[in-house]
């Protein structure tokens, strides 16, 4: 890369918004950084269907997109004329812009279909949708050749892909972990967070965050926490109201209005605030589907960064950091069984200081800011 010359990139992503996106925000964040002559600009598609464009709050030009594909068919169908469409209407934007960053695979078009520029392909997920058929993982193959960089989420996601026989040039494969970065906390508390704390009082919280789904183990691991009397819960982020209504018909309105505090959605920089209000946190991914058994979630990092022991499933990547670091309690389940979930709660409750010990020990292990050598080799060989 040619430090003297400014390289135009164009990401494009599908996401629910890029104020929540806390892994764009990182990336762009440290390339800025490392890299003052990289200008960025982003073309994105939100979960919701609407138009929008700005600055982004670290800086970024963006752009966001309404289809009209998106009014015509429901929800969940017809996704292949959508990201057509969202490919057809963006292409043209793309001509001055010297290389393109793909986010993830839900708009794998653009790296499937564009030519003639430096490419990079995001991978915050497997891409399940053509891992499963040998037309699908053909067709990976093809990209692959295609792209300058391709960077997965953990080590056990890029081993896995790699098992099915779909890294042929290991050498464009990287690991750029979720990892968080405190160097941001937002020191703006807002009346959400003063409710909270008025609410809680001097009892003792549990944070589960992101629980939007049974995959994610929601009645679960919230009724394992409101099975152990002296705890209270905080749910941090979008949950179903489904969920709401069976802790009510199972413990009772009172009880839930007492016992459990939602926030909503909040700015992925707040979260620390009401971590530290806690003592321990809860992070399951069911077995549903590889990308689950294999998550390493940006908020598990986030708890034991900000001093919270953790009680985690048995996935791989989940159950390795609490053994090898001692910085919580791996349940024995993938949040199937509510029971083993408890007695890990009350385990890691009766030795919170052994916890706290290990934790501060561990301190620095996870930050964002130790990539920046990963991330200087990835943007070398991209714009090379």
């Amino acid at each position: 890369m040619d430090k003297n010359k400014e390289y135009k990139v164009a990401l494009v992503i599908y996401t629910s918004s890029l104020d929540y996106d806390d892994r764009i925000r990182k990336e762009m964040v440290s390339i800025k950084k490392l890299y003052p002559n990289v200008k960025f600009n982003i073309f994105a598609l939100y979960y919701e269907n609407k138009a929008e464009e700005g600055v982004t709050a670290y800086g970024v030009p963006y752009r966001v997109y309404s289809l009209k594909s998106r009014e015509k068919y429901p929800s969940d169908t017809h996704l292949l004329a959508k990201s057509w469409e969202f490919f057809r209407v963006v292409k043209p934007e793309l001509k001055s812009f010297d290389a393109i960053w793909v986010a993830d695979f839900h708009v794998f078009l653009f790296a499937l279909l564009l030519h003639g520029k430096p490419m990079l392909w995001d991978l915050h997920e497997l891409p399940m949708a053509i891992m499963g058929k040998s037309w699908g993982r053909a067709l990976f193959r093809y990209i692959e050749r295609k792209m300058r960089v391709i960077i997965h989420a953990n080590e056990p996601r890029r081993d896995y892909m790699a098992s099915l026989g779909m890294v042929k040039q290991s050498q464009k494969h990287y690991v750029l972990r979720n990892y968080p970065d405190f160097n941001e906390i937002d020191s703006d508390y807002d009346e959400t967070y003063f409710k909270f704390e008025k609410w809680l009082g001097d009892s003792k919280c549990v944070y589960i965050q992101g629980i939007q789904g049974k995959d994610r183990a929601d009645i679960e691991s919230t009724s394992a926490v409101l099975e152990v009397p002296e705890l209270k819960l905080i749910v941090v982020g979008r949950t179903n109201q489904t969920l709401k209504e069976q802790l009510v018909a199972k413990y009772g309105k009172q009880t839930i209005e007492e016992r459990v505090f939602f926030t909503g959605m909040i700015k992925q920089l707040k979260t620390p605030q009401y971590i530290r209000k806690c003592v321990m946190s809860l992070v399951f991914y069911k077995k549903t589907e590889m990308n689950n058994w294999f998550c390493e979630p940006n908020r598990l990092f986030q708890n034991v960064n900000n001093g919270n022991p953790v009680v985690v499933g048995n996935n791989p990547p989940l159950k390795e950091i609490v053994d090898n670091y001692g910085v919580g309690e791996c349940a024995g389940t993938d949040g199937c069984d509510q029971n083993k979930i408890t007695v890990a709660i009350k385990k890691v409750l009766n030795n919170l200081e052994e916890y706290k010990r290990n934790l501060e020990a561990a301190k620095g292990n996870w930050l964002w800011g130790s990539q920046e050598t990963t991330i200087s080799r990835i943007m070398e060989d991209f714009l090379a």
